[in-house]
């Protein structure tokens, strides 16, 4: 058996399969990372705060107006589409495999 039939193996045999995975799965899909030059991060600083203080409960409330521009701005990507690393997940989702 070689290491994909194994895995496929593996896979059908489970129904607690949990997926880490990081940004670069959706970059694909025409959302940028995070940390790169051209990232989710870059496009933040124009917010003068840290991204980490932007999606915070007491930044809506203290900054209500910029909390909502910087999330229209920069974490909203209605052109994306799926991509193929999300059809198999969404497969995997929809079987009760993957919580």
């Amino acid at each position: 058996m070689n290491k994909i039939e194994k895995l496929q193996e593996i896979i059908d045999d489970s129904d607690n399969i949990v997926f880490f995975g990081g940004a670069g799965v959706s970059t694909e899909s025409g959302i940028p990372d995070f940390r790169s030059e051209s990232g989710i991060f870059k496009s933040l600083e124009k917010y003068r705060d840290t991204p980490e203080r932007l999606v915070l409960h007491s930044y809506y409330i203290e900054h209500t107006e910029e909390f909502f521009s910087s999330h229209t701005d920069c974490l909203i990507f209605p052109e994306s589409e799926p991509n193929s690393a999300h059809y198999p997940l969404d497969s995997l989702e929809k079987d009760g495999k993957l919580k």
